[in-house]
């Protein structure tokens, strides 16, 4: 049940979002951070997700400095922009 019933900014659908459990990539300085298990508002028309204030927060904090419990990944950075024209 959700207790989000704000029309989606997005597509306008009146339907409201359902509370989910999502990952977020965010970037600070050049560097990547990757959140797994983020509480999100999800539209369930369009699939924009919305965070609460606390949330945010949070993300925000841990971004400022290299969190002790984080673990490191390895990922391919690939430009298309010569392929693509």
């Amino acid at each position: 049940m959700s207790d989000r019933q704000y029309p989606c900014e997005f597509c306008d659908t009146e339907q409201p979002q359902v509370k989910k459990q999502v990952t977020v990539t965010r970037q600070r300085g050049g560097q990547w951070f990757i959140f797994e298990d983020v509480s999100a508002w999800v539209c369930p028309h369009c699939g924009h997700r919305y965070f609460d204030a606390d949330v945010l927060e949070v993300m925000e904090s841990r971004m400022q400095s290299r969190p002790m419990d984080a673990r490191p990944v390895t990922a391919w950075a690939i430009s298309l922009s010569e392929k693509t024209k």
